[in-house]
């Protein structure tokens, strides 16, 4: 079946909590890195001819930028826990908005993470200077060579405790990585479900308004062609009263199933309420979408439906079809409204039809 999804604004949310995210394990990499880059240096070793001479020279600049970084993902971690909460509070069903909620919380406790594991890798960085700086001043004055290898044997144990402090930060950026893909994962679930009407697998009314906002928006840029078929079963009610609500959705997923198997990729399908559809057609033409509307007509038309338990016959079913392709300048109510109103025509002229929309309309 298509797919009839595309990122909704208010779940762009996602995309600013990656980037959030990328910015913060970049930063705390670098940070246990051995590279070590020159903006970011708390010492240098200078060495002169002759004598070895140790200069420290400590950076303040590096460790300002690493906490002003460290602060703004922090800032950026707390909106992003209070947009997930709005964005559930608002456009979600309950499911979904359990899994944004805790989905937050997971973001924020990752983050957490990740930043305790920055301003560690600072304190001991920090601390690791203060050796190097001791140990300067302690070999300025030296003689002996034990009291040297002394200093150096020191010197030589803070390293492999700087060593091992990046390992285990490492391993903590690691399980933090894995435990926000598990997130991420998540999240898609959630825009997805937000998205999608659990009785069809369509596209729901929200996931509908938007799509038709981003292709008549495409279309008036492009100045490319769109289309939009609005459909409705026939004498819908009549069959919900006679059989049961449970028979009027096994007939409503039916209609779903034809429109899904006589659409392109590009094209968008969306229950639009109760058993009536509408077809979002990027690229293609009114002529085209008639074609369209009358194979779903004739194959819907085709079927013979029963009762599953009873096996008590319902016989043929139809549905009727307003098409309308878009003009230059329309908005995505207008295109609607046409469709909707070549749809009312279909049903007063008989039904189980496809009404165009003409210049004149």
């Amino acid at each position: 079946m298509p797919s009839l999804f595309s990122l909704s604004r208010g779940h762009g949310g996602t995309h600013v909590a990656i980037v959030v995210l990328c910015g913060v394990w970049l930063l705390a990499l670098l940070t246990l890195s051995d590279l070590d880059p020159a903006p970011l240096k708390t010492l240098r070793i200078v060495t002169e001819s002759g004598d070895a001479v140790v200069e420290t020279r400590y950076n303040p600049l590096g460790f300002l930028l690493l906490g002003v970084l460290a602060a703004a993902a922090c800032g950026g971690g707390v909106l992003l826990a209070r947009f997930f909460s709005q964005s559930a509070s608002r456009h979600t069903h309950p499911s979904s908005a359990e899994t944004v909620a805790s989905a937050s919380d997971t973001l924020a406790r990752e983050l957490a993470t990740v930043l305790a594991v920055v301003r560690g890798s600072i304190a001991n960085k920090e601390a690791y200077a203060r050796s190097l700086a001791d140990a300067q001043a302690r070999l300025v004055g030296l003689t002996e060579a034990e009291q040297v290898r002394v200093i150096v044997s020191l010197l030589v144990a803070e390293n492999e405790r700087m060593r091992l402090a990046s390992v285990e930060g490492q391993r903590r950026i690691e399980a933090s990585a894995r435990e926000i893909q598990t997130l991420q994962e998540s999240l898609r679930g959630a825009e997805t479900a937000a998205l999608t009407d659990p009785l069809t697998g369509s596209g729901n009314r929200r996931q509908f308004d938007v799509a038709m906002q981003k292709a008549v928006e495409a279309s008036n840029a492009d100045q490319t062609a769109l289309s939009l078929i609005m459909c409705d079963i026939d004498h819908f009610k009549r069959v919900n009263d006679q059989f049961g609500h449970h028979v009027g959705d096994e007939i409503i997923k039916a209609l779903a199933g034809v429109i899904g198997a006589n659409v392109r990729e590009t094209d968008t399908v969306a229950r639009y309420g109760g058993e009536e559809f509408a077809v979002i057609l990027p690229l293609s033409g009114q002529e085209a979408a008639r074609a369209t509307a009358e194979r779903i007509r004739a194959q819907f038309g085709a079927k013979q439906f029963a009762v599953r338990e009873t096996k008590e016959k319902i016989g043929h079913l139809s549905a009727s079809f307003g098409v309308a392709e878009h003009r230059p300048g329309d908005d995505a109510e207008t295109l609607v409204k046409r469709a909707d109103a070549k749809l009312y025509d279909a049903k007063e002229g008989g039904r189980d039809r496809v009404a165009v929309s003409t210049g004149g309309d």
